[in-house]
């Protein structure tokens, strides 16, 4: 039985190599004075906090899988360095570096890492194309799309034809909160920019991709809700109710209640509460689960594994939670319906 990460992050060595040797082209400058591997400062004076061998060096952390019985993770960027605040020039120049070095990076250890893509969400445009490389060019299946760009949440309008593309390329859709999440201006102190806000801009940007029609117009669209789903799942019955009670929450989605799109997302374990947990596997089924970790960084769910196997699930409905459901919707692993159009698989239109 594969144990897949769905939700890890990693930032190549190539990526800061490049950053120290030309970062005038990626509106970047490494700061090597911090250790232990230097911190990156973007033009517009915004400062990461340093990175760290967990993080960068892929081969540090394969014991700690090995102890845990991860067989891959699906590493992702760093979204404190995803660049949605640059200029659209550099910023998709930012972000062809990290799909580059990320695939380099996780071709050195093939069968234990899945690399995602990243995309310059400040421009549509250029995401489409990013997309179009990434998938035919490096051989992604999945990127990580920000719960909102610059203020601005993903289910926007203004994002419909990324939607569409992602949609019609069937990859999947690790939808993950920015640097600053929105409406974060009240938890500056005692890490709740972290612990409220993240799970926040998760909440409203699955609320959104559900009210405003989104999902309805695109069923096909594998899109997984980080951190559980915020706090999504657990106050659906509040969407609903406005439903019923208010013109405006059914204005596009006239026909069908908020909680009917909550099984068409993909949500990850990274919950921490068995109790929280066993709640979403029954509101959502146990079909709709991935198992994250958040490693490497402090938020680390080393007792994920654990949790899951405590759940009060069939033996096939773990081994989904834990990996199979991940390979399906990654193109790795076809279910018995389809594993033969699987086989030759192809997008199905350039978006």
């Amino acid at each position: 039985m594969p144990v897949v990460d769905i939700h890890a992050h990693h930032v190549a060595t190539g990526l800061l190599e490049a950053a120290a040797r030309s970062g005038d082209r990626y509106g970047v400058t490494l700061d090597q004075s911090v250790p232990p591997l230097g911190r990156l400062v973007f033009d517009d004076g915004t400062v990461i906090r340093p990175f760290f061998p967990e993080l960068c060096d892929l081969r540090v952390r394969i014991p700690t899988m090995d102890e845990l019985g991860v067989d891959v993770q699906v590493v992702s960027t760093w979204t404190d360095i995803a660049g949605y605040n640059l200029p659209v020039d550099q910023g998709v120049a930012w972000a062809r570096l990290q799909n580059e070095t990320m695939a380099g990076s996780v071709a050195e250890h093939e069968g234990r890492f899945e690399a995602m893509g990243t995309l310059p969400l400040q421009s549509v445009e250029a995401s489409l194309d990013e997309m179009r490389f990434a998938v035919d060019e490096l051989g992604f299946r999945s990127f990580e799309i920000g719960t909102s760009v610059n203020g601005v949440h993903i289910a926007e309008e203004q994002f419909d034809r990324l939607w569409d593309a992602l949609a019609d390329y069937d990859v999947f859709v690790l939808l993950h909160p920015p640097i600053d999440p929105t409406g974060t201006g009240q938890l500056t102190d005692h890490f709740l920019k972290n612990l409220l806000g993240n799970p926040t801009d998760t909440t409203i940007a699955g609320a959104k991709l559900a009210v405003s029609g989104t999902l309805e117009r695109l069923p096909e669209l594998k899109v997984c809700l980080v951190h559980g789903g915020g706090f999504l799942p657990y106050q659906i019955g509040r969407l609903d109710k406005g439903h019923i009670v208010h013109p405006d929450t059914r204005r596009d989605i006239p026909d069908h209640l908020p909680s009917t799109f909550l099984e068409s997302f993909y949500y990850d374990t990274i919950i921490y509460d068995p109790e929280a947990l066993s709640y979403l596997a029954a509101k959502v089924t146990p079909h709709r689960l991935l198992l994250g970790s958040d490693y490497p960084f402090e938020m680390f769910d080393e007792a994920g594994i654990a949790n899951i196997r405590d759940l009060d699930c069939s033996a096939s409905e773990l081994a989904g939670i834990l990996g199979e459901t991940a390979l399906v919707a990654l193109h790795r692993r076809g279910t018995s319906d389809d594993a033969e159009k699987d086989s030759d698989e192809t997008p199905r239109s350039t978006p």
